[in-house]
């Protein structure tokens, strides 16, 4: 009798937990995504990175460019004069020479007849430039190296522009306001 009882209760059971992993009642509202938030996190961030030839081409040409956290590398030519540096929205007027890694030259603010004008750190310009202007006092001179996730990655880009192409940007900060 008693082995009756154990059958019966290990029965209702295995059917009560059929019924509730067939009717899904439990079941996570995302399947695909990890229960871990940690994962969750680390799946989520999508660093860009560099081609390998373009790295090993930046570390030979480049060896001293600092690197800033969003990968954007600089090599200070000038230091420029006083303290003061633009802020997001400021009008800033510059000298530049754009050209492609491998030195093709693309496009250059002289072939435009003289120092651009844009506002800085409000996306009027590319988002490379918004970073390493923000940081440029009067009169500085830098090589900027810009991976293509803080340069032309999409249709804007200049037609002597490839598709995820790393430039560099010979510029100086004439003025801002």
């Amino acid at each position: 009798m008693r082995s009756y009882v154990y059958i019966l209760l290990l029965g209702a059971a295995l059917l009560t937990l059929a019924l509730v992993v067939r009717s899904g009642m439990f079941a996570r509202k995302n399947p695909g995504e990890p229960l871990n938030a940690a994962m969750r996190a680390a799946l989520a961030q999508t660093t860009p990175e560099l081609s390998e030839g373009d790295a090993t081409l930046i570390r030979r040409l480049y060896p001293t460019a600092y690197t800033s956290p969003s990968g954007l590398m600089y090599l200070n030519r000038a230091p420029g004069t006083g303290t003061a540096t633009p802020k997001a929205g400021d009008t800033v007027v510059a000298n530049y020479v754009g050209r492609l890694l491998d030195g093709t030259p693309f496009d250059s603010s002289s072939a435009h007849g003289g120092p651009v004008t844009f506002q800085v750190g409000v996306g009027k310009a590319i988002k490379g430039w918004d970073e390493a202007f923000l940081t440029m006092r009067k009169g500085a001179k830098r090589t900027l190296i810009i991976p293509y996730w803080l340069g032309f990655d999409g249709p804007s880009r200049p037609p002597a522009v490839p598709y995820r192409a790393t430039v560099v940007f010979d510029v100086e900060l004439v003025d801002f306001r």
